[in-house]
């Protein structure tokens, strides 16, 4: 395991896995397919828990606002451009997806959570900061309903998401 601290970038794998979200034609897709993974395993290898942890932070920054300082600092794999481009909507649906895929990698089935666990220093912070992203999805605020434009409204056309 590459890491270094408990954030859910302080990690290799995590970046790398920021990374491939960011290339994505359909970073929502992509990341319910990552939950979907989590959330189906009877065991979630190391791979399969990242990407999961990985998206839910995503969809915490979306929907949350959250800033990951552990991928911002000086580095150019967080993007708060990129973040803002993405559907609040879709992530908003995908909430309760991605909480249930966070405490499935704090599960007893993932390998995450093992090696963690080996780290007597470092798992209990590392366990709470996940618990605390799951409780912020879960509480996440719909998403204020955009207003069509004047000519939208005009021809009765609902504004495009």
């Amino acid at each position: 395991m590459g890491a270094w601290n408990y954030g859910v970038f302080d990690d290799d794998a995590a970046l790398d896995a920021l990374c491939d979200l960011k290339e994505s034609r359909s970073v929502a897709a992509d990341a319910e397919r990552y939950f979907n993974e989590a959330i189906g395993a009877e065991y979630i290898e190391y791979e399969a828990g990242t990407n999961a942890l990985v998206a839910a932070a995503v969809a915490d920054a979306v929907l949350n606002g959250t800033q990951y300082g552990d991928a911002v600092d000086g580095d150019d794999d967080w993007d708060d451009k990129w973040i803002r481009s993405l559907p609040v909507e879709k992530f908003f649906s995908l909430r309760e997806k991605a909480a249930m895929a966070v405490e499935c990698v704090l599960s007893d089935s993932s390998e995450l959570k093992e090696l963690w666990e080996e780290n007597e220093e470092l798992y209990a912070l590392w366990r709470e900061d996940k618990r605390k992203i799951a409780e912020r999805l879960r509480n996440a605020a719909q998403p204020p309903q955009r207003r069509a434009g004047f000519f939208a409204r005009l021809f009765g056309r609902k504004p495009k998401n």
